[in-house]
Parts: structure tokens; sequence; C-alpha cells
């Protein structure tokens, strides 16, 4: 029986497999194209190319599967109906490769043309010429800058008769290259991935689910689990203790070390050998299904580490603080009172358990920072499968329901993916342990008798969640109190001592932010005004996110008479429930009623994935059962559509996977990585540097490039530092005031610098995406001198004197 399921599966497969591959649907599986070359800057429109001269610019392909070039025109007068405009593409040998010509008619100033042409599969490495001619009529040209942006190529005006040249300052085009993304090109930068975070990679597999893992085989629990179930739970609860045993040592007055985060996990993993062995070895079995489920897991965190192959920073403003707080956590090896040497903010009101396995690892690898939140944040990312697989088989005990709940959030599912375009580390890591808290916050009221043992459990998770992620908490608190209404008290006993002890093991940080004065009526209670408390519509239109709404709201039809008639239909309901309630809570604005800045529907519904995976894992372990009931040929139909189904859904989730990042998050770029390590060994640490900057949320600024990492990597003061500034109101003051002055200034004019100086700037740091200071702009600047440029980063010196040499 088993043979002939299987079979129809896989012919649905195959079916899907083949429909893609013939017909073609770019929603399913489409080419990944990603950039290569970037050069956005523009301030100098290039002389019309005619018969008498042509554009060139060359370039370096990274990547192999160079396909696209971008570039932007500038119309010189109304186009003529016989202008025709010409882009070819010739190799390192002269080559032609490509060719196209467009009619000037059609093409607008500042118009973005995308040109498309034949694949170069091995293009990474060789030089490429971008040839752009015209004819007598033409009009048209293209955007250029004129200062040096760009290393592995020039533009430049060529022509038979040299003399004939008209003359120019453009020094790069304003162009962009991309390229296609094959199968041995995504598996080679995934080993070279691997091949180098690897290690580092390892130590947190090894580290973060050790409290854990002592824990469950010491207190006995969870022996005759799924075995992948046990590693879930653990994973879950070692993640929620890190952060209780950081504290509690800072509290004692200790601090981490190295040498003592390495005696810890060595001494613990001896420890939990020895147990595992001879005196309290799991139990469960580990099933032949266990295999696929493995190989489900690390498919998902590979495509999450492709989707970064080509990035060097993490995204967003987030990361920058997150980095911040990172860089403190490690030089003091203790929780965060302030920010120390980083910035003149005395208090620390944050949540900081995340950062306290960030800075475990930095402080045992010395692991360069932004790699570090990197990558950290995508093998995170990719274990939430893990911790999803255990939440639906705790509840189900049923290996399908927990690979579906896997499958759905390792593939289909926009969230979490999509944290890592926000840098959101710290909700990222609250939603690692939230599928193993809300199972075993329901199994506690209305699982079997044996589970109340786990109300200790509960408590840890619940504490940890607090310091990991303060919102995600406060989202948690009302699925508590829905679980004990529904069981009508049942168990409260159970479920109060769990809220005492973990009330005991936040006591005493709850108490110093009272004494930071944060919890304060006017302040968590603010007017319902603004974008902030707007539900976010547009996620709902992001991926598949609405096929899946609609199959929530499908299932529930025939779900809803069930709930008093059966026990397994009671925990989808509640999920709903605990959803409704959210939504309830969180429409103060449409009430007219009072509402906390602590909370917003945007925070909560990108949680939402873990109540959806698990109310469809639950329910299509439900169908899956009632399917077998059917008469067999609809059972094989059943199989036959599911194979078509899910393997179309697996295709679309690799792909969203892989393409997940939004490059308009991307304030740090690969430029400026060197350009920050320059600073570090050429500038004084008494610098003060200006930086390119924009209104992020409400009043408050962040950096816009490479320039709002400076604090948190080499220490020196900037203009606008990460936004944790806004703790000191006199620093915020002081940032809003500058900033908003600095976007109306003219850069060229000494007056300008004159007021830098007064505000005791040095230095002016401009990243490769730059921001309102042009570099050519301050180019222009007599009181200002370059002391570096390179691939479009630039730094600049106030009135300089003995300046470091340019490299």
């Amino acid at each position: 029986m088993r043979y002939w399921r299987g079979l129809a599966f896989g012919a649905g497969a195959v079916i899907c497999l083949a429909w893609v591959w013939l017909v073609g649907l770019p929603t399913v599986w489409g080419p990944i194209v990603a950039t290569d070359v970037v050069q956005e800057r523009g301030n100098v429109p290039l002389p019309v190319p005619t018969g008498q001269w042509q554009i060139v610019q060359s370039f370096v392909s990274r990547w192999d599967g160079l396909r696209e070039v971008d570039v932007w025109f500038f119309g010189y007068g109304k186009g003529d109906e016989n202008g025709r405009f010409s882009l070819a593409l010739y190799d390192e040998q002269g080559t032609l490769l490509a060719q196209t010509e467009l009619s000037t008619v059609t093409l607008r100033t500042n118009q973005r043309y995308t040109w498309r042409f034949p694949l170069q599969p091995h293009s990474a490495g060789h030089t490429y010429r971008l040839v752009l001619s015209g004819n007598e009529a033409n009009t048209v040209s293209v955007w250029g800058y004129s200062l040096d942006v760009y290393s592995g190529g020039e533009a430049r005006l060529e022509s038979a008769l040299a003399a004939s040249l008209p003359p120019t300052t453009a020094q790069e085009l304003r162009f962009v290259t991309r390229y296609q993304l094959t199968g041995m090109d995504a598996l080679m930068a995934l080993g070279t991935i691997l091949w180098r975070e690897g290690g580092f990679l390892l130590v947190g597999m090894l580290l973060f689910p050790l409290p854990g893992v002592l824990l469950l085989l010491i207190s006995g629990w969870g022996r005759h689990w799924d075995g992948l179930a046990w590693w879930g739970v653990a994973l879950a609860l070692g993640v929620a203790i890190w952060p209780l045993l950081w504290y509690g040592l800072t509290l004692a007055g200790g601090r981490w070390r190295a040498g003592k985060l390495w005696f810890v996990m060595l001494a613990g993993w001896g420890t939990a050998v020895f147990w595992w062995w001879h005196i309290g070895r799991p139990k469960g079995r580990w099933r032949r299904g266990h295999g696929w489920v493995l190989l489900l897991l690390l498919a998902g965190m590979g495509v999450r580490l492709l989707a970064v192959r080509d990035v060097v920073f993490p995204l967003w403003v987030d990361s920058v603080r997150h980095g911040l707080i990172t860089a403190v956590m490690t030089e003091t090896g203790q929780t965060p009172t302030d920010y120390a040497s980083f910035l003149p903010v005395d208090r620390f009101p944050y949540h900081f358990g995340f950062h306290t396995l960030a800075a475990s690892l930095a402080i045992m690898t010395d692991w360069p920072l932004p790699r570090l939140l990197l990558y950290l944040g995508q093998w995170l990312n990719g274990l939430v499968p893990l911790t999803m697989y255990a939440a639906a088989w705790l509840v189900t005990r049923r290996q399908r329901a927990g690979v579906l709940a896997a499958f759905l959030v390792a593939f289909p599912f926009f969230f979490p993916a999509y944290y890592a375009s926000w840098g959101r580390f710290t909700q990222l890591t609250a939603v690692l342990i939230l599928p193993v808290l809300l199972a075993l916050t329901w199994l506690i009221v209305h699982g079997a008798r044996h589970w109340l043992r786990m109300w200790w459990v509960v408590a840890v998770l619940g504490a940890g969640l607090f310091y990991i992620h303060l919102r995600v908490f406060l989202y948690f608190l009302p699925f508590a109190g829905v679980v004990w209404l529904a069981g009508r008290g049942r168990n409260g006993r159970w479920l109060a001592q769990t809220a005492v002890l973990g009330s005991v093991l936040i006591l005493p940080r709850v108490g110093q932010l009272w004494q930071m004065n944060q919890v304060q009526i006017d302040r968590v209670l603010v007017s319902s005004a603004g974008d902030y408390y707007q539900f976010p519509v547009a996620y709902l239109n992001a991926g598949w996110e609405r096929p899946f709404l609609w199959l929530v709201i499908l299932s529930l039809i025939p779900l809803i008479p069930l709930v008093p008639k059966t026990r397994w239909s009671r925990l989808p309901a509640l999920l709903v429930t605990w959803v409704a309630t959210l939504f309830l809570l969180l429409a103060g604005h449409r009430l007219g009623l009072p509402e906390t800045y602590l909370v917003n529907p945007n925070s909560m519904y990108i949680i939402l994935f873990v109540p959806t995976g698990l109310f469809l894992a639950i329910t299509g372990n439900r169908f899956w059962r009632w399917m077998q009931k059917w008469w067999w040929p609809l059972q094989t139909g059943g199989w036959l559509l599911g194979g078509v189904i899910l393997t179309a859904v697996f295709l679309y989730g690799i792909r969203q996977q892989i393409t997940i990042l939004n490059p308009q998050t991307m304030l740090a770029w690969r430029a400026d990585l060197p350009a920050l390590s320059w600073v570090n060994e050429h500038v004084p640490e008494t610098a003060v540097f200006a930086v390119n900057s924009w209104r992020w949320l409400g009043t408050t600024w962040s950096g816009s490039d490479g320039g709002a990492w400076l604090v948190p990597l080499t220490r020196r003061q900037s203009t606008t530092p990460p936004a944790d500034y806004i703790y000191n109101p006199d620093l915020a003051r002081q940032v809003k005031a500058f900033n908003e002055t600095a976007v109306q200034l003219d850069w060229s004019t000494p007056q300008a610098i004159n007021w830098l100086t007064k505000q005791g700037v040095t230095h002016i740091f401009v990243g490769a995406k730059g921001g309102f200071f042009d570099p050519a702009t301050l180019a222009q600047n007599p009181q200002l001198k370059t002391i570096y440029q390179q691939n479009g980063a630039f730094i600049f010196q106030i009135n300089p004197s003995d300046t470091p040499s340019r490299p």
C-alpha cells in the first residue's frame, strides 16, 4: 500500500517538473538574476555618440553567467524618428558577443534601460567592453560620473580620429551589470561559504543547544520522543537559557571570556556524552523518514546561505545597532548597562538575549562582526524549521505533521526568511523559541498528566523569550490566557507555578528597567496616530502569503463544527483565537483608544507564520488520515495531486528564498568594508565623521551607507551613530539638529565646511551607496582633501595637515 502511494506522489512530482520545464512558469521556477557590478552615481551626461565616435565602458564580471546591463539615458532634444542608438558587448579579445539597436523616439532622459543578452557562462574574472554608438540622427546619450568610482574599468570616448573626440569629464558610466545564477555556481558559492564560515557555525552548533541538551538529559524528559523533536526542544531551551547565564554572571560580578566559554562548551559536551551513553540515553527511535527531514533542513539552510552569497554586511538599520550591542558585550563580557566606550549613553533599556549568542561567538572565535551577524542570522533562520517540526510533533505525535510544518517555514513562507532584509536578529531568535513554547504551554493545560512536569521548561522558555524580544513575549502572553480559558481553569495551578518561576527569572531585569524610567504611563501609552500602528497590507501581496491565508480560512469552515466533538481540533481553533485576540488588542488606533509604543501590527504580523504553520500542519495531518479512508482510486488521485502541488511549492520556495533580500535595505556595500578598515588603521581615534543619513523612523535618523557602521567597527564618533543614541536625549537632539541642517547645505561651498568644523567634525565618510554627501561635489570644495578613494567609497579630511598617504 505504501509503495503505490509513493509512486503516485512521485508521478505527480514528475508531472509538475515536466510542466514547469515545458511551459515555463517564472513565478514557480524562473531564472535567478542578481546584480554584479553596481555604479549608480551620475552627475554628467556624455556627448551624443554618432557615427564619428562611440562611448566605451570596460568592466570585469565577478560572476559567471553575465546576462544584463543597465544604463541611464540622457536626451539632447526631441528624438528623431530616424535616430538610432546601439549597444554592443565585446569580450577581452574584441569578439562581438551581442548587439542591439533602439529607436531614439521612445527614449527619454533619466530612463533606465535594461539590456538582456545571451548568457555568458564563463564570465567570472573576464573583462568586457560595453560599446554605445549611434547614427548621425541620434540625439541620445547616457549619464556618467565625473570621479573614478569603479576600479574594474573606465569610461572613455573612442574614435578612429582622436582629434575629433569631444571633451567630457565623465570617468565612469552610470551602469549596473547582472548575472544569472546557475546550479553549478550556486553549489560553488555554497561550498565557499561553508569553507570560510563553517568552522564558526560549528562552534555555534555546539554552544547554543548545550544548556538545553544537559537539562533534558539530566531531567530524563523526552527520552521517548521523536529524535528530531528532542533536538528541536533542546535547541529552543538552550537558546533561551544563554541570556539567563549571561545575566546571572553579570549580576554576580563575573565576566565571560574566551577561556571560560571554551571550558563550558567542552566540559558541557563531555558531560552530555557521558550521560547519554552511561546514564540516560533517549529512547526515541530514529526512523527512515528522519533522513528526509534532515535533507529538508539542510536544503532550507542552503538556500538561506545562498541568499547572502554576495553580501558583506547584514542589512538595514537594525543590524547596525545589533552590531553595536554585540561589540559592547564582546568588550565587557557582560550584559550591558551602558554603551561603554562606543557611545555617550549611560543606560541600556534594550533586550540583549540574541546578543549573548553573538557575543559568545565573537569572544570565542574573533569572527569579524559583520560576517558574524550576517551568517549567524541565516543559520538561526535555517533552524526555525527544526523547532517548528518539534512543536508540531509534540502536539500531534505524528512525524508527517512536523515535516509539513518544517517544510512550510523552510521554503514557501515569506517569513521568517525576509527577516534577513531587516536584520531582525532579536525577533528571529524569539521565533526560534516560540513554536516550542506554544506547544508545551498547550500540553501543560490540555495534555496528559505527565506533561505537567514540564512546567519549569515553559517558565525558562518564557523568561528567555522576555530577554530575547520583549514584543514577542508580550504577544505570547494572550496565548497562555486563551489556553487557560479554553481549559476552563484546568491545571491552573501549574500555569501559576510557571508564571511565578518565570517572574522570578525576569524580576531583576524588570527592576532595572523601572529604575531607568522606561516603565512610565506617558511613555508606554501614546495617542493613536501615524503609520506606526497601520496594518501592513503590503505583506499580504508578498510571495504566496495570500493563498496561504485563504487556505487557513477554507480550513476553518469544516474545523469549527468539530471543535466541541474532537480534541485535535481545539489547538488549531485556539491558534486562530489567539491571532484574533492580538488583532483586537492592537486595534486601539481604530477605536480611538490609547496604545503602547512597545507593540504594533507590523511586528505582530511577521510572527504569524508560526501559528499559520502549526495550524496547517495539524489540519493537514488530519486531512491525510481522513484521506486513508477514501476509495483507492481517489487516494491515488489525491497523492498524485499532492505530488504536483508540493513540488510546485518546493520549486517556488527555493527561488523565493534565494532571492528574498530587498536591495533597498542594503545600506553598506562591499566597497565600504576596506574603507572602514582603512579608517581603523590611518585615522586618529579622536576623529569625528560626518556621514550620510536619512530620517528612518519618526524623528530618529540613521546612517544611509557604510558610514552607519563607523561606530561599532572603528569606535570613531559620527554625526549619525547607531539608533541607540536616542537613549541619550541630549545626543538625540544634537543628531536631529545636525541632519536637518546638513541635508539642506551646498557642500561645494567653504561655508558648509566651516559649519561642519563648528560641529566638531574632522572627516567625512561617503559610502558606496551614498546620500546627500556627493563625492563629486565634495571634491570641488577647497577646504576638503580626499584621503581615501576606492570603488565608490570616499574619505575626506577637513583642512588636512599631515594626512595619511592615499592608498
